[in-house]
């Protein structure tokens, strides 16, 4: 079964959004496609996918009340992530070495997608 993303409606979306906001023009097509490719990490979270571009990294988790293949995500800042999330994600091919070392001294999220 192919997972479901299912957005939280307020929380993360712009303009009055709490937590950590998607990025801010972001198509709506983006974060169900970013799911599809999101892999799960073993150690780090449990039942917690992990997915990249070369600005953004994400989290997924399960969304409460619903089957088990839908899920909500948000940005994370890249220097909070695990380095074994790093390493996976170069590791199936999804971010280059180069990518992840820019990711993992980000500070601050981006404020534009991409």
């Amino acid at each position: 079964m192919a997972r479901v993303y299912v957005p939280y409606p307020e929380k993360h979306k712009w303009p009055k959004g709490f937590g950590s906001l998607c990025p801010h023009g972001m198509p709506a097509s983006v974060p169900a496609e970013l799911l599809q490719s999101a892999i799960s990490v073993p150690g780090v979270g449990a039942k917690k996918l992990w997915i990249a571009t070369s600005r953004w990294c994400f989290c997924a988790h399960p969304s409460t009340g619903v089957d088990e293949d839908t899920w909500h995500g948000f940005p994370v800042v890249g220097g909070d992530v695990d380095e074994r999330v790093w390493a996976a994600l170069v590791q199936q091919n999804i971010l280059s070495r180069q990518q992840a070392r820019r990711l993992r001294r980000q500070r601050e999220l981006p404020g534009e997608w991409p």
